[in-house]
């Protein structure tokens, strides 16, 4: 496209313009930066002070995180109780060690869970009191089926050795496993079929939950150890630590 001469008379003055603007600023600016570089070396000590007098934004420090033992102290602190109710205990009522758990048969978490607490038994005995309560979480499609049928079997006196089944065999959950269990362990099938069915168990297995949501439980497993709360499949060591720090051991 061809510009007219009067344009290009235009835009040459305008880029000239520029130019002497773009040196002026220049200049000024040095101008400018060396005046204030002599006014500093004839007062520094007055410049000092003038920018130890300028307002400054003021972070207010972090607050301090509690180390781990202050958490630890603080969890042996944050005690609860739990109503057993009618659930079938493992061991002596009135032992020194009382763990009690809220737990989900198809939640794997509360499979470790299970490995831990029998070899707390196995480590503590007769010291030691176990309680399994029923938290059916309901993204598990089987722990409910499975809650009622260890209920079942506890009816029948095999509530425990039913519980150890169910893990034991936890990716097999189903109505198959159940009903061979049972046979396993002697029940009386039509029995174990009413009692698993009936209202009186799945209003146990509701208590429970309801107990569970109330201690602040929703998720499994959920201990209490003498009452001091344990959310998680924690390491036997930290169970060995709460039962030191108790005196109970």
């Amino acid at each position: 496209m061809e510009i007219k001469t009067d344009t290009k008379k235009i835009i040459i003055g305008a880029l000239i313009a520029v130019v002497v603007l773009n040196v002026l600023g220049k200049e000024l600016q040095k101008s400018f930066e060396k005046s204030v570089l002599e006014v500093v070396k004839k007062n520094p000590e007055g410049f000092k002070t003038a920018l130890g007098n300028l307002p400054t934004e003021v972070t207010p420090p972090s607050p301090a995180q509690p180390s781990e033992e202050e958490l630890f102290k603080q969890q042996l602190e944050d005690k609860t109780s739990v109503d057993i109710g009618n659930t079938p205990i493992l061991g002596r009522r009135d032992a020194k060690i009382q763990l009690i758990v809220f737990s989900d048969f198809q939640c794997p978490f509360s499979k470790r869970g299970a490995d831990t607490t029998h070899a707390l038994i196995q480590k503590y005995g007769n010291k030691i009191m176990y309680v399994y309560k029923n938290l059916p979480l309901p993204f598990h499609p089987e722990a409910m089926p499975a809650a009622k049928a260890a209920l079942a079997a506890g009816r029948q006196g095999k509530y425990y050795e039913y519980h150890d089944k169910l893990f034991e065999n936890q990716d097999k959950l189903g109505e198959p496993l159940y009903l061979q269990l049972a046979k396993d362990l002697g029940l009386n099938i039509d029995k174990f079929n009413t009692d698993r069915k009936s209202k009186e168990i799945e209003d146990q297995i509701n208590a429970d939950t309801t107990q569970a949501s109330a201690i602040g439980f929703n998720g499994t497993p959920g201990f209490t150890l003498n009452g001091v709360k344990i959310l998680g499949a924690y390491p036997i060591e930290h169970f060995e630590k709460v039962i030191s720090a108790l005196g109970v051991s």
